[in-house]
Formats: structure tokens, C-alpha cells, sequence
């Protein structure tokens, strides 16, 4: 059996794919239950791209008889991927699972399989009976994957939307999980072509065409997941609290004294203990510290503070380092050195942060106020 240069290329992701499962297996422990569903993605993501190798070398009729249950495989895609999307952004959802309805689909089709399989040999019109099914099956595929998918983005902007208020940093995930989707729909957006050029009308691509091409999509994808799972096992989580849970935040706040009593915590905390410069310093670490609940803290910081978790951190540091330009420390270290000192965790979280509060860019910053000391050295002379 010999192979396409194209085919030869699937082999290689399908390689790849191995290797990363293999691979994820001995990074942090932190995100095991996400790691693990990525695990199960890549693997189905495997045995699809092994399909397109062997089915012409199989012939498409054997597989059609006794092949295609493997494609119940292709039925657990979107809810492993809302799955491993809650796992890896929220916190206490490391073990999270969809309710068995949500899988519904998948004993469907098997049971459809078994009466498939006792009467495909009595089936008189094979071509029509072809053609149905795999209509019926494309439409159900791209439906129930593109229905998580949305889920799923859903997810992600509710962690955009929360994570300022929760963490005092800005992660790489929320892009990584953002490209992850776009080549996913993007992924589906061929697929709902094929279906087109298949049972409708033909496109100025043909049906090859399109399957490779959503071939090389997942090869991108694969990538994509294996560079950001080894290099960044670390991921920090928010809160997933239940709508309920949420409701009860917005409309009861603690009482007076307790209030007053979180809000000299927190200011003992910021300035007298300069907690801020934890790099790590998260709404649940500080909650901790003080010995209250996230929700209570987070309320006195929205009506107290008026600011987010993130903008309240990001304040005190921001003054902080500038307490250190003014000491001119800029002139014996690095401006991100310092940057660092007072608790940013990264270039990127800095220059964003102190853009937002000083409406400059630091460097900026720095010579307008070396400017103005100068301006009034001279006024002295």
C-alpha cells in the first residue's frame, strides 16, 4: 500500500497527535482533568485523520458496512470540548461533567447501528440508502458540534467578563482558548461547505478539496493545543458560581460592621503589608488572608472600592513603582526589573495596566516627569 505525499503529511500529525497524549501526561498536575479530556479530543482527532488515510486504500463500501461506528466517536467532540473548557478556567470544576442527556445523541446513533448492521444486507437501493444516511448523519454532526461550540464561546467570555474580577494579572488562556474555537469553527465552517457540495449544489470547491483542507485545519489545531498545554501548565481559575449563588451576591451585601471590618483588612493588607506585590495575588488569596468568603469581598470592593479585584491591585502597584522612579531606582535597574518588584507577573500585565491608569505607556511616563524635575531644577537656579 503505498501513500500520497498529502497522505504521508497525515501520518505525521497523527504522529504528533500520539506524541502530545503521551506527552501531556507528565506535565503539572494541576489541570488533570483538563488535560485528561484533551487527551480523549486528540485521540478521536487522530483515529479521524487515520480514517482519511485508509478509507480510499479500504474502499468506501467495506467501511460503510462495518466502519461507521466509529463516527458515534465524532458525537462526544463538542461536549468534551465544553468540558475541557470549564475544567481548565474555573476552578472547582476539576472533575466537571455534562448530565448523561447531554451524550443522549451517541446511544441514538449506536442503537441505530445495531438495526444498521442486521439490515444493510437487505437493503435493495444502496446508493439512496447511502445518501440518506449520510445526509442525516452530516446534518446531526455539524448540529450537535456547533451547538457546543457556541457553549463554549459563551464559557470563554464569561471568563473574560470575570476574570479582572478576580485576578490581579492578565493570562495568555483567554487567547490560546480563542484561537482554539476560531479553528474549530472554522473547522465546521468547511464542513457545513461540504455538506453543500455535497447534497445541494457545487461549490468552486470540490468535496476533496474541502475534507483536506479541514484536514489541515485540525493539524493546525493539534499544534496549537500541544505548544500551549506544555508550555503554560499553569493556569489560574475563577469562581463558577451557580446563578442562584449570584443573584443572592447582587442583592445582599454584608452587613455595616462587617464591611467595615473587610475594608480595614484590606487597607491593612495593601498598605501596610504591601500584599500587592504577590505576583500570584489572587480575590480568593486575599479572601483568605482576611478571612472572608470571595463573595463578600467582591462585593465591598464593587460598592466600597468601587473598583474590580484587578484595577485595585493594579492601583497600588502602579504607585508603588512610581514611588521608585521618583527614588530614581530606574536609573540602577530595569524599568521591568521593578515592574516585577512591586508584583507584576508579566511586561504585558504592566505596560496594560499602568497604560489604563496613567493613560501612557510607562516609558513615557518616566520622561515627562524627568522633564518636569528638570523643568523646576532650572526654575531654582
Amino acid at each position: 500500500m503505498s501513500l500520497t505525499l498529502y497522505e504521508l503529511f497525515l501520518v505525521l500529525i497523527i504522529g504528533q497527535c500520539v506524541f502530545l497524549i503521551i506527552a501531556i501526561q507528565y506535565i503539572s498536575k494541576k489541570n488533570t482533568g483538563a488535560n485528561r479530556m484533551i487527551q480523549y479530543l486528540l485521540a478521536i482527532y487522530s483515529y479521524y485523520l487515520l480514517e482519511r488515510v485508509m478509507i480510499p486504500h479500504l474502499g468506501c463500501g467495506l467501511f460503510f458496512q462495518y466502519g461507521i461506528l466509529s463516527n458515534s466517536l465524532y458525537l462526544v467532540i463538542g461536549p468534551f470540548i465544553y468540558v475541557y473548557i470549564r475544567r481548565l478556567l474555573f476552578s472547582q470544576n476539576g472533575s466537571y461533567q455534562l448530565s448523561y442527556h447531554h451524550y443522549l445523541p451517541v446511544f441514538v446513533y449506536l442503537t441505530y447501528y445495531i438495526f444498521h448492521l442486521y439490515f444493510y444486507s437487505s437493503v435493495q437501493d444502496v446508493g439512496r440508502y447511502r445518501y440518506i444516511y449520510l445526509f442525516c448523519v452530516e446534518i446531526l454532526f455539524f448540529i450537535s458540534i456547533s451547538a457546543y461550540l457556541v457553549r463554549s464561546w459563551l464559557l470563554l467570555n464569561y471568563y473574560k467578563k470575570n476574570e479582572r474580577l478576580e485576578l490581579s494579572f492578565n493570562q495568555t488562556i483567554t487567547k490560546y482558548i480563542t484561537v482554539m474555537l476560531i479553528c474549530l469553527y472554522m473547522y465546521m465552517t468547511f464542513w457545513l461547505l461540504g455538506i453543500f457540495e455535497r447534497f445541494f449544489f457545487k461549490l468552486f470547491i470540490d468535496i476533496g478539496m474541502i475534507y483536506d483542507i479541514s484536514c489541515l485545519i485540525f493539524g493546525i489545531q493539534i499544534y496549537i493545543v500541544g505548544f500551549y498545554s506544555l508550555k503554560h501548565p499553569e493556569i489560574f481559575k475563577i469562581q463558577f458560581p451557580a446563578a442562584r449563588e449570584n443573584e443572592a451576591k447582587k442583592k445582599n451585601g454584608p452587613d455595616p460592621k462587617e464591611i467595615s471590618a473587610i475594608q480595614s483588612l484590606v487597607d491593612a493588607f495593601f498598605k501596610e503589608e504591601k500584599g500587592y506585590r504577590r505576583p500570584d495575588l489572587s480575590l480568593s488569596i486575599l479572601a483568605n488572608e482576611i478571612d472572608t468568603t470571595t463573595n463578600k469581598l467582591s462585593w465591598v470592593l464593587n460598592n466600597i472600592y468601587h473598583k474590580t479585584f484587578y484595577e485595585l491591585v493594579n492601583k497600588y502597584r502602579v504607585e508603588d513603582f512610581l514611588e521608585k522612579i521618583k527614588e530614581n531606582k530606574h536609573k540602577e535597574f530595569t524599568v521591568i526589573s521593578i515592574a516585577f518588584e512591586v508584583g507584576f507577573n508579566s511586561k504585558s500585565t504592566f505596560y496594560k495596566a499602568f497604560k489604563e491608569i496613567k493613560k501612557a505607556n510607562p516609558t513615557a511616563y518616566i520622561k515627562k516627569i524627568e522633564s518636569s524635575e528638570n523643568t523646576k531644577a532650572v526654575r531654582f537656579e
